[in-house]
């Protein structure tokens, strides 16, 4: 087939490296550094394969691990000139498997599709492992201090792995559980995918209706998605013949916790039948971050600043006190940003877990009157519902912000806005109802245009207006409530209720049902791993201290040493919150903090900056 000249323009500018695992007509494992334009490189194998290796009655399924990245995924498929509407399917692991594999294939397979409120919530989730955990004996901890080992657990048991590591009761409480899911007739995100792999393995015309539908897997993050997406992803390729393009970094494993090991990237990287790549380019950060990063992960990969980068500045600060005197000097830093004329929203703030450096940090911020988005506070209810209303609010309160400004800046707020699109939005509830088994709409154009009523800025309350009678007025016109009655997922069916209680108890504004999406003018204060995946001007790192980074681990109610594994996962994650700048990184250090309950602890920096230093320094150079 042709290639049009949109895609042929697209294909010349990227990198040979890029080019080569684009054109590639098998199989291929991508490692994409950070920085590396993997979601470029993705999205441009994506629109060729749809373009010159399928027919337009074929497509393209894309594995993510956030809902966030799936959607940017398919909007830049749609907007790169290829036939895509139809033809691309971007969802994180679990939706994938409950909707395309799962609730698809139900009149085959004789398996029921989960119906009203039968995905497990958080809530119901712990409940049931508690019982488990007293069915086994387990009475010297509560099961929701032990969910992320019983989720390795259940993964390790879907992928017939060696469980002598795991301690015997906790493995019969997670056989319990499973048990239990089948005898109540209801399913959690974990059983999800295990569920979607026996299905696969024992189809055969599941499998050859998938290939028919999806000749070509995409799968991003891979090192962070674990062994059951590892043995589905195995499934699809050696018993359904689909190709696979996986794309990962075995530095930004930062999930350990749940399961997810680099190992499986490399296994399949060291298959026969998948082609091997390495971006070697950084195009987001400066050769200066990018040598301090590989310095603080311990191992130089060799990766280089693109040509005409900024230089990168690494600032090391030292205080004399504790925490206080950290918060404020990262709020000095962003104020200083600020003067340099970078917007808000270019500047980080990270931090590693939540503690007294978290509560010093948010109010320094809070008493300079600093504005800024703390992706951790005062959560709003959970669920795919909650978040499309948030979603909303977000296009809201930018329109407004827009409609309002002064007309010489509305062209470089349209710029900086990170509000999803009114096509994002009309994606997103579309899908809600089709989980939820509803009708389609009267017409195609019925949700845009009733979405456009609800967020049209000349109509809406200011951004700081009480936010219950915009969301009234959304829950009805679009008719939310049929969407919670009927939804499959536990935390789609109150979440309608508790936001309106919260706003009327509360009083929240528009603004505060915007505060978990991205805001034109806030800087960002969030954890290392809560940063993966985005990028920003300026990253402030305060807090590098022992005890903070690395920090002990909270083990059935007593505090430990990290583990080797542990201790490496938390060197990544510091790495990625490194990587996460372009042009500047502040870090500061000191002698000590002061804990919650008023202890000095006194050990100094934190070893992984003690040595970055030491891999940086002129002695250790020669």
């Amino acid at each position: 087939m042709q290639v049009s000249d949109t895609l042929l323009a697209e294909l010349d500018s990227l990198h040979p490296r890029q080019r080569t695992a684009v054109l590639h007509d098998s199989n291929v494992v991508l490692r994409a550094g950070p920085g590396s334009g993997k979601t470029r490189t993705l999205v441009a194998r994506i629109a060729y394969v749809l373009q010159t290796q399928i027919s337009a009655f074929r497509g393209v399924a894309c594995i993510t691990y956030t809902n966030a990245a799936a959607e940017e995924i398919r909007r830049r498929v749609l907007s790169s000139g290829v036939r895509a509407e139809g033809r691309i399917t971007c969802a994180t692991v679990h939706a994938f498997c409950l909707n395309e594999i799962l609730r698809a294939f139900a009149h085959l397979t004789g398996q029921p599709a989960p119906q009203a409120g039968q995905v497990l919530n958080k809530a119901a989730t712990e409940a049931l492992l508690q019982r488990c955990f007293d069915q086994a004996g387990i009475v010297e901890v509560a099961a929701q201090y032990r969910m992320a080992q019983s989720t390795r657990i259940r993964r390790a048991l879907s992928c017939n792995e060696n469980l002598d590591s795991f301690d015997p009761r906790e493995v019969q409480a997670a056989r319990f559980y499973e048990e239990q899911l089948i005898l109540r007739g209801e399913i959690d995100f974990e059983a999800m995918v295990a569920r979607a792999v026996r299905t696969v393995r024992e189809h055969e015309h599941v499998r050859d209706l998938l290939r028919a539908r999806f000749p070509h897997l995409v799968v991003d993050e891979y090192q962070d998605l674990g062994g059951v997406l590892h043995e589905l992803v195995v499934a699809l390729r050696d018993l359904a013949g689909i190709t696979v393009f996986a794309v990962g970094d075995i530095d930004q494993t930062v999930y350990g916790f749940t399961g997810a090991d680099a190992k499986y990237l490399l296994e399949l990287a060291a298959r026969p039948d998948f082609r091997d790549l390495e971006l070697e380019v950084n195009y987001r950060s400066g050769q200066g971050i990018i040598t301090a990063a590989e310095a603080a992960l311990g191992f130089p990969r060799g990766r280089l600043a693109r040509e005409g980068a900024p230089p990168g500045d690494v600032n090391l600060h030292q205080v004399e006190g504790g925490l206080e005197d950290h918060a404020r000097l990262a709020c000095d830093l962003v104020e200083e940003a600020q003067n340099r004329h970078i917007s808000p929203e270019r500047i980080a703030i990270l931090y590693p877990a939540r503690g007294p450096l978290l509560n010093a940090v948010r109010s320094e911020l809070t008493r300079r009157e600093l504005d800024f988005r703390h992706e951790g506070a005062d959560k709003l209810p959970p669920g795919s519902l909650s978040r499309f209303v948030q979603r909303c609010a977000s296009r809201a309160v930018t329109n407004y912000q827009i409609h309002t400004a002064p007309r010489a800046q509305r062209a470089d707020m349209l710029r900086r806005a990170q509000a999803p699109s009114l096509a994002a939005l009309t994606r997103a509830l579309s899908t809600l109802r089709t989980e939820a088994q509803l009708p389609p709409p009267p017409s195609r154009l019925h949700v845009p245009r009733t979405l456009q009523l609800c967020l049209d800025p000349e109509t809406l309350y200011p951004a700081d207006a009480l936010a219950i009678d915009w969301l009234e007025q959304l829950r009805t016109r679009l008719a939310l409530d049929e969407v919670a009655a009927e939804h499959p997922d536990q935390d789609n069916t109150n979440s309608l209720g508790t936001l309106v209680d919260l706003c009327r108890s509360k009083d929240l504004l528009l603004q505060d049902l915007a505060r978990g999406e991205e805001i034109i003018g806030k800087v960002l204060l969030a954890t290392y791993h809560a940063a993966k995946g985005r990028e920003f001007d300026t990253v402030i790192l305060p807090g590098l201290l022992k005890g903070i980074i690395p920090r002990d681990i909270a083990d059935q109610g007593k505090w430990r040493a990290p583990t080797g594994a542990e201790l490496a996962e938390q060197r990544r994650a510091f790495y990625v919150a490194l990587t996460r700048a372009e042009s500047t990184v502040s870090m500061i250090i000191g002698p000590g903090y002061r804990t919650n309950n008023g202890y000095w602890i006194s050990r100094g920096p934190s070893d992984f900056v003690l040595e970055m230093a030491r891999q940086l320094s002129p002695e250790e150079q020669a």
